[in-house]
């Protein structure tokens, strides 16, 4: 079976390497023969030469899975892990970098395995619990998903993501009461936790309750140039009619990520709904979000409904019309086209 993985809660990360190459500008022999090694992770060079004077040690092996598993070389990964095992396969993390090979590679039953036999080395793997929580997740099997993040709480009880993952599946469950009780333990327990402050902010802000905007503003200390953060704060000041206050975010977030379509087509939206503005503000707002993305079928009818409100005609029927040769199925502008041109 495949899945699809969400922005919140992938725990399967590998090692992050820094990577500094360097040539020998001194000779061009030396040129010729570092060429094919420039671009070779320096934690890799290190490894390569350490198995070479160590080529039974397991360890090695299963460090530079890791940095394949990074640089998103999977089969290399495997070949190391199948060294690893041929050598040692008694080591409980050794079955977590096997199953993040497996999980990344769409493997999700041999994943699952893997973490299984890892809690079966070492039955207070925190990581297998949560990684294993994850894939039940993903496959919408939500007692085992609670099961396994229990079982991680018992070993640890002030785990953040264990928290975070539980809020997750009683959201998914649309249990808010306990979802927002589960991520406000998360960021109890992790005060810098971004993803836990977002998500409390969706939630709330789902019930227009104004507390979502401290949570985004928590988010936002966090990570200060969040357009995640900000986009969703604006949304919420739009969805609560609060225009001016939507607007000014809007405007904050363009000055920080100039290519947010979608923030350009909610000021044109806004000042539609308003009615104000129309001919300048909202035709401007519809515009930029159209230079951005030449095929956003909804700026080019919102731009559209805009033309037509202040009597341009012509200009009214070009972007319906290339709306529909976007969609043809976009029914509100083949509707909005028969009421100007009749046909």
């Amino acid at each position: 079976m495949k899945i699809n993985t969400f922005f919140p809660i992938l725990f399967f990360v590998g090692f992050i390497f820094f990577v500094s190459c360097g040539n020998n500008a001194k000779e061009i022999e030396t040129k010729k023969n570092d060429s094919a090694t420039t671009k070779i992770p320096q934690a890799l060079l290190i490894l390569n030469a350490q198995i070479v004077a160590d080529p039974n040690n397991a360890e090695l092996y299963h460090q530079r899975a890791k940095v394949y598993l990074n640089d998103h070389k999977y089969n290399e990964g495997f070949d190391d892990m199948r060294k690893v095992m041929m050598i040692d396969s008694s080591k409980a993390t050794y079955f977590i970098t096997l199953s993040d090979l497996y999980f990344v590679t769409n493997q999700t039953a041999n994943s699952k395995a893997s973490l299984e036999k890892c809690i079966s080395l070492d039955n207070m793997n925190v990581v297998a619990m949560l990684k294993l929580a994850e894939l039940y997740f993903y496959v919408k099997k939500h007692e085992e998903c609670f099961k396994y993040i229990n079982m991680a709480l018992k070993v640890d009880q002030y785990n953040s993501k264990a928290y975070f993952m539980k809020g997750m599946n009683y959201k998914e469950i649309k249990d808010t009461a306990k979802a927002i009780s589960s991520m406000q333990t998360a960021v109890e327990q992790d005060p810098a936790f971004y993803n836990a402050y977002i998500q409390l902010g969706i939630l709330n802000a789902a019930q227009k309750k104004s507390i979502a905007v401290d949570y985004y503003k928590n988010a936002l200390r966090v990570q200060p140039r969040s357009s995640e953060a900000i986009y969703n704060l604006g949304k919420y000041y739009q969805d609560v009619k609060d225009y001016k206050q939507a607007a000014d975010t809007y405007n904050a977030l363009l000055k920080i990520d100039p290519q947010n379509k979608f923030a350009y087509f909610n000021l044109g939206a806004m000042n539609l709904a308003s009615k104000e503005n129309i001919s300048r503000g909202a035709i401007a707002a519809f515009t930029g979000a159209i230079n951005i993305d030449s095929k956003y079928t909804d700026a080019y009818y919102g731009r559209g409904v805009c033309y037509k409100l202040v009597g341009d005609k012509k200009n009214a029927i070009s972007d319906f019309q290339t709306c529909l040769s976007i969609d043809p199925q976009y029914q509100p502008a083949s509707v909005a086209l028969l009421e100007i041109t009749g046909k």
